[in-house]
């Protein structure tokens, strides 16, 4: 791909097809995401995206976490899960996936950039049986 446009695009062919179908970004890339976020949450597809929330850079890419990348999207249709530490990025990885297979609404799952190269011990969730 030669953008997360491209990216986003793949995955809402795959969707289409019946796809179980992920992505992952961060600022920029997700501006590029746009247009397919309207088509993905305009058709109900369960999907989700996961952000490493960072600065919008104005001249090159920056390192610095924000959520000036999440904040200003216009009304695109999908649901938010916001994560501010490690053990929540993992437990709201798995509710937003949860989530988007049962209400066909997508959902955009971002963190603070720095918690995406953050080591840290978390809790498994257990798993019934």
């Amino acid at each position: 791909m030669q953008s997360e446009g491209g990216a986003a695009g793949a995955m809402h062919g795959a969707l289409q097809k019946g796809a179980l179908a992920t992505t992952f970004t961060a600022s920029q890339g997700l501006l590029l995401m746009i247009p397919n976020m309207f088509k993905i949450a305009g058709e109900l597809t369960a999907a989700v995206i996961h952000v490493a929330a960072r600065t919008i850079a104005t001249h090159a890419l920056s390192i610095f976490g924000d959520h000036s990348d999440v904040m200003p999207r216009p009304v695109d249709g999908l649901g938010d899960a916001g994560a501010g530490s490690v053990q929540e990025a993992q437990d709201f990885a798995l509710v937003s996936h949860a989530a988007t297979l049962r209400s066909r609404v997508p959902f955009l799952h971002f963190f603070d950039a720095s918690t995406s190269h953050e080591v840290n011990k978390i809790a498994l969730l257990e798993t019934r049986t």
